[in-house]
Order: structure tokens, then C-alpha cells, then sequence
């Protein structure tokens, strides 16, 4: 299928034509965010944004196109986001922002190519995608763009309840199966878990407060001391599982990402143990010949020279 120039985005793809749909969000409101678009978006930004669209619509064409670009599915592409993100969160955590240009421009063009297989296949295209997410951005902040419509909401926690009321009032016309649906599969472990607590909190399954919850921890810990003196793998795989879930939902009582949280300790030993193998080479040892002493010191060493200002 060739390039449609239906697919390109264009300023006329912006205005937010579904905000009739909830009583919140007036006219104002489309409006005052249509020409917060217009003015702020640069003809150089929409002019880059196409030549990208171009780009990709080119690669997939069958005649002249990639002979890789040609073949990718929804599928073959999932794998690909994946390692992007996790690229661009490590330029995050260097806080180089050449790289964090450079990867967010990979991250856009798995966007634009899973959108340009999707307009081959007649589902949808990229201004769809584009018009999808700004009436969605135009409906969840009626404070900023229908400021006139609403009461005023400005703390996080009000701004949180507002945003899942409407999220709420979106998904009014479809029948969920559960309380739990709407968290994807492959969210890594830690982010999955917090996320279907939080769900579950609030449906009502919750600890009455924070030392019920940490109480919590300390009977799944004695089921893993239990399990481990079975000698029963697959029970201490469980109840190894257990005592993490419990773990995660310590974070989500205190208002902390458990993701982050590990993120942070997985650099913090890194560091640590970058340090411990510099202390241990000027000895002439390594990690697998120094004694166990030996690495005690240098670990200790090493807590030490962190904890200097």
C-alpha cells in the first residue's frame, strides 16, 4: 500500500473533536487547547515529524523499500521497543542528553512504523495516534485547557482522583472482566505487581493500615525459612514470590516505585562492587582468589569511600 498523505500529520489532525462526550469538558476547553497547539507547535517540529513519516513509508514500500523494514510485523517490533526504552532510561540515569535526543528518536520511529503497518492494514494511521493521545491529554486535564468548567485541583492527590475519575467515566461503556484488567502482561515484574495492587486497593482488598501490611512480610518470610528447610524447590519458589508481592506493596504503601526503589540499590551495589574489585586489585587479589575476610574488608572499604561528602 503506498504512503497516503492521509497518514501525515498535519495541524488540521489536532482539533479535539470527542471532548462533547462528558459534560466536563465545554467548548472552552477545545478551544483554549487548540490554540495552545498552534502556538506552540513550530512548522519546523510538524516539517521534521513528517519527513520522518515519509522516511518510514518509503522503507516499507514493497517495490523499493527495506527488505528488513519490508517484512517487521506488530510482533517482530515488541522486542525492539523494549531494548529502546531501556536505552533511553539508561541515558536518563547518565543524564546525557545527546543520547536521550538520540533514543527518544528511536522510540518515535517504533511509533511511526508500528502506525505505518497498521494504515497498511487499514486499522489506523498516525494522525489517528497523534489525535488519539491529545484528545485523551485535552479530556484528563480539564483544570489546565477547561479551567472555567471545573473546580480547581491542584494538589497531586486531587489531581490523581481527577485523572482516574475520568479515566473511569472513558471506560464507562465497556464491561470489564475484572478490577485487575488494564494492567499489560509485560510491564516487568516489579512495575506489574504494583500496578494490581493499587488496583486491588482499590476495589476495596487493602490492609487496614502500614504495620498490617508489614506484618505481612514477616509471615511470608517465616513460609520461606520453611520452605527452605523442606528441601522443596517449587515451595520455595512460591513463597520466595510471595515474600517479594508483599515487598512490593510495602513500596505502594509508602508511595514509592518498588522499581525504582531496586533500580536504585542494583546501582548502589554496582558501585560498590566496582570499588570493592579496584581495593582488591591494588592487593594483587580478585574477587575469586581474596578470602572471605578479605572481600569483608574491601566491601566495607568500599561503604566507606560512599559515605565520605
Amino acid at each position: 500500500m503506498a504512503f497516503s498523505p492521509a497518514a501525515t500529520l498535519r495541524r488540521d489532525d489536532f482539533p479535539p473533536e470527542p471532548l462533547a462526550r462528558s459534560s466536563v469538558f465545554a467548548a472552552v476547553a477545545a478551544t483554549s487547547a487548540l490554540e495552545l497547539l498552534m502556538s506552540s507547535t513550530s512548522p519546523d517540529h510538524l516539517d521534521q515529524f513528517n519527513r520522518l513519516v515519509d522516511i518510514i513509508a518509503r522503507l516499507r514500500d514493497p517495490e523499493r523499500g527495506c527488505p528488513w523494514d519490508r517484512v517487521q510485523t506488530h510482533h517482530s517490533l515488541r522486542r525492539f521497543l523494549l531494548e529502546e526504552t531501556a536505552e533511553y532510561l539508561d541515558a536518563v540515569e547518565s543524564g546525557d542528553h545527546q543520547a536521550m535526543c538520540d533514543e527518544l528518536g528511536d522510540i518515535l520511529l517504533q511509533v511511526v512504523l508500528n502506525a505505518q503497518i497498521a494504515a497498511e492494514n487499514g486499522h489506523f494511521n498516525m494522525a489517528d495516534v497523534a489525535r488519539s493521545e491529545a484528545d485523551k491529554m485535552l479530556r484528563r486535564h480539564p483544570h489546565v485547557f477547561a479551567p472555567e468548567e471545573t473546580t480547581a485541583a491542584t494538589s497531586e492527590t486531587a489531581l490523581r482522583r481527577q485523572w482516574d475519575d475520568i479515566k473511569k467515566r472513558e471506560q464507562a461503556g465497556r464491561q470489564p472482566r475484572s478490577a485487575l484488567d488494564g494492567v499489560p502482561r509485560c510491564l516487568p515484574a516489579l512495575a506489574r505487581a504494583q500496578k494490581m495492587l493499587s488496583k486491588a486497593g482499590q476495589a476495596g482488598f487493602e490492609w487496614p493500615d502500614f504495620d498490617a501490611a508489614l506484618a505481612k512480610v514477616d509471615e511470608e518470610l517465616a513460609e520461606v525459612r520453611a520452605a527452605a528447610a523442606s528441601d522443596d524447590q517449587d515451595a520455595l519458589a512460591e513463597e520466595l514470590g510471595d515474600l517479594l508481592f508483599t515487598i512490593v506493596n510495602l513500596c505502594r504503601w509508602q508511595q514509592l516505585q518498588a522499581e525504582d526503589v531496586l533500580q536504585d540499590t542494583i546501582g548502589k551495589f554496582r558501585q560498590r562492587f566496582t570499588r570493592l574489585e579496584k581495593t582488591l586489585a591494588d592487593q594483587g587479589l580478585t574477587s575469586a582468589t581474596a578470602t572471605q575476610e578479605e572481600l569483608q574488608q574491601a566491601w566495607e572499604a568500599a561503604k566507606m569511600l560512599e559515605e565520605k561528602p
